[in-house]
């Protein structure tokens, strides 16, 4: 029900719900291929370390860590179109994705400084 009275608010040019979508459908799949990266170039390093250097576990945590950051993103993109009407959302270039994959939340809130240090530089204009 609120959604649909935000989206009715919104105005031209579709819903800020819309945009949300679009952005998320737009980049899911980066973020799956970078999550993929890094954790296969982990486990290689779990096996040829015999795990001393890196247990299956922190593998895991570290899988966790990304997915979660991926979550806040969206949340953080719903949450910035619903109280702007749809014109902020945070979109990550591409290879930002990789800082993203390797950090985790950590990486989600370093390009959120960025947004606003170095605007368009690691994050897309809104």
């Amino acid at each position: 029900m609120f959604a649909e009275e935000a989206a009715d608010g919104a105005g031209n040019g579709g819903s800020w719900w819309d945009s949300v979508v679009r952005s998320f459908t737009n980049q899911w799949w980066v973020f799956i291929v970078v999550l993929a990266v890094v954790l296969i170039v982990l486990t290689l390093v779990c096996i040829l370390t015999r795990g001393k250097l890196l247990r299956f576990r922190t593998i895991i945590k570290i899988a966790i860590n990304c997915v979660l950051g991926f979550v806040l993103l969206f949340v953080i993109n719903f949450f910035g179109g619903l109280f702007t009407g749809g014109a902020w959302s945070l979109t990550p270039k591409w290879y930002s994705w990789i800082i993203i994959g390797v950090f985790g939340i950590i990486g989600l809130i370093f390009l959120i400084i960025s947004a606003f240090a170095w605007p368009g530089m690691l994050v897309a204009a809104a």
